[in-house]
């Protein structure tokens, strides 16, 4: 493991000591710490973690939370809520949530496939006559072709493509675009969600022990924020236990 997730551990273990030259230091090695998964002599600071949690959350109410005067305005960005854990989340253990992937939303390709042939099937039906007698506009002959050319790129996107992963869940953390967070560091979870439901873009809000605020994009996700915050809780969940 390496020094940045020694920190989210050492920040708020009662071991912890500040040294000129090292930085932050075990003060039972005067050394910096050098664990795998779990640090053996952790012990919770809970005031110190309290303290950072208030604070990331602050951070983040500022940022995202609308206030009044905003919203009757209509000047914040999107929708920010705090999610509890559903009522009826689809994993019963963390265990299940591992190995978990998720890739890119086939089901855009299919919807623009969808409104592709009906547009196709209305053009041939509205020019039927012109087609039979080989007088159709040079416009529309045009605009016809265009979508045979493009039709059959969106069949493979939807059909055939294989896509890459996005986004995975392991037991220590979660893995998205070449980042990753690991668990035991999340101390605050939101969704944004854009102001009209006719638009489906949406993020998840992670605020972190050493990595301040983090956004994790999930527009074109096969996972909704719903699912993909159940997730997260329950994992951060079981983490907190473990330190505890």
């Amino acid at each position: 493991m390496n020094r940045e997730y020694h920190l989210t551990f050492c920040k708020v273990c009662n071991n912890r000591k500040k040294d000129f030259h090292k930085g932050l230091i075990c003060s039972l090695t005067n050394d910096i710490a050098d664990f795998n998964e779990h640090c053996p002599t952790f012990d919770l600071d809970s005031s110190e973690l309290e303290q950072i949690r208030v604070k990331v959350k602050n951070q983040i109410d500022d940022k995202y939370m609308a206030n009044g005067v905003e919203k009757v305005l209509g000047l914040n960005d999107g929708i920010f809520t705090r999610p509890s854990k559903s009522r009826n989340p689809k994993y019963k253990s963390v265990e299940k949530t591992h190995n978990l992937t998720f890739k890119n939303n086939v089901a855009y390709d299919k919807a623009v496939l969808v409104l592709m042939l009906f547009a196709v099937v209305y053009i041939f039906f509205v020019n039927y006559n012109d087609i039979v007698n080989s007088t159709l506009d040079d416009g529309v002959l045009m605009g016809f072709g265009v979508f045979l050319i493009i039709i059959p790129i969106f069949i493979y996107r939807a059909f055939f493509m294989e896509h890459k992963i996005k986004m995975r869940i392991t037991k220590t953390a979660i893995e998205y675009d070449g980042k990753k967070l690991n668990w035991h560091e999340i101390i605050d979870l939101g969704i944004l969600k854009a102001k009209s439901s006719r638009v489906n873009e949406h993020k998840i809000i992670v605020g972190t022990i050493n990595k301040g605020i983090q956004e994790i994009d999930l527009t074109s996700l096969n996972v909704s924020p719903e699912r993909l915050a159940d997730i997260i809780i329950l994992n951060a969940k079981n983490v907190l236990q473990q330190r505890v």
